[in-house]
């Protein structure tokens, strides 16, 4: 990996693809909200929530990933992980008319993240 590199990608786990719904429980409003996990890693995940989502950097959240109807690792359906919002990139907006939020697990990662 080139110096230009490490400098833009300061994450510690390797991240796989894991294109899953995700609803998550937002700390600040006390609401039940949707999004879709793009992928994951042992230290969190990225997911994409519609534009108008209330999300900021540093807030907590509690995601649950997966449901009864999705495909891919089942190891993570069904799981519920504490969260805390580090990363909001407004830009995907213009591509995909959503946000792009990025998350850290707090405290054990869900089961089979560790493998992720």
């Amino acid at each position: 990996m080139c110096a230009t590199q490490q400098g833009r990608d300061r994450r510690k786990h390797q991240r796989q693809p894991l294109a899953v719904p995700v609803s998550f429980h937002h700390e600040p409003t006390g609401k039940d909200l949707p999004g879709r996990c793009v992928d994951i890693s042992r230290g969190g995940l990225r997911m994409y929530v519609p534009a108008n989502t209330p999300v900021k950097t540093g807030q907590a959240v509690r995601i649950s990933i997966g449901g009864v109807e999705s495909e891919g690792p089942s190891q993570f359906f069904g799981r519920q992980v504490d969260a805390r919002i580090v990363h909001v990139n407004r830009y995907t907006l213009i591509s995909t008319g959503q946000l792009a939020v990025g998350v850290a697990f707090v405290g054990d990662p869900p089961p089979g993240a560790a493998d992720a």
